[in-house]
């Protein structure tokens, strides 16, 4: 087993790299599985953590921490590092047992991937809809122009799209700009939400996949200081039929853009 403390040069070729914690026990596996236990256990993986420090950070009482800290202690999950002597009580620091958990799929209740997405994963989602919804509703300057805007053309459904503004008059203005454009000005603030479906060759399709991973990358290595946090999320899939001319589906907005 590799040093702990080292980086370890985890690749797809290398998944052992270190040794991975397996969670065959369904109440440690649903601490990961399910994504509102897990926002307990996340803030002390591999990383030394007190119980108040952590508390105020999600935004809970420490009473309701420390009920969490000793569930996750009694399966294994948690580890005291080090106790601070203090007057009274000693402080106690805790780390997750790992670096790296995997749960497999027959140790969670979900009865499909999909199903275990929804419970896991997609709350990445849910969070990225109410991040948007309250920037959008900052940006409605007149609510009675706030609601859903449709437009098409000969070529069928071009534009679909929740937004707190009236989009540019005129069907050919509506044509030329896509429905998001305004909001790449200056004077906006950095908001942008858009799907669409692309026809891509295999080829193509991998391009556009290594250019998302290749762009989240080189934002990710830039520190701003006194930056303001973003939620970004990058999806890429294959869908099982794109009907000719169609837009694809969208939280927010779906919009081609230029016919």
């Amino acid at each position: 087993m590799t040093d702990p403390d080292s980086p370890s040069p985890v690749t797809r070729d290398n998944p052992a790299a270190f040794e991975w914690q397996r969670l065959d026990d369904p109440a440690a596996a649903r601490v990961l599985a399910d994504a509102y236990i897990r926002q307990f256990f996340e803030p002390f993986i591999w990383r030394e953590r007190r119980v108040s420090d952590v508390a105020l950070e999600l935004g809970v009482s420490k009473t309701a921490m420390l009920y969490r800290v000793r569930q996750f202690l009694s399966l294994g999950l948690l580890e005291v590092t080090r106790t601070e002597p203090r007057a009274g009580r000693a402080v106690r620091y805790y780390r997750a047992t790992s670096r790296g958990y995997f749960v497999p799929f027959t140790a969670t209740s979900a009865e499909s991937v999909q199903a275990l997405y929804e419970a896991s994963l997609d709350s990445a989602r849910r969070s990225v809809l109410a991040t948007l919804a309250r920037a959008w509703s900052l940006l409605a300057d007149d609510p009675r122009w706030f609601g859903l805007y449709t437009f098409g053309d000969e070529g069928g459904l071009r534009s679909h799209a929740l937004l707190p503004y009236r989009p540019a008059a005129g069907a050919q203005g509506l044509g030329e700009r896509g429905f998001l454009e305004p909001l790449l000005e200056d004077d906006q603030p950095a908001i942008w939400d858009n799907a669409t479906t692309l026809a891509l060759s295999q080829t193509k399709a991998k391009a556009l996949q290594r250019e998302l991973n290749e762009l989240q990358r080189r934002y990710s290595r830039r520190k701003t200081s006194g930056g303001r946090p973003y939620l970004m999320r990058l999806t890429l899939t294959p869908v099982e039929s794109a009907p000719e001319g169609a837009s694809g589906v969208g939280s927010i907005a779906e919009d081609e853009g230029q016919p």
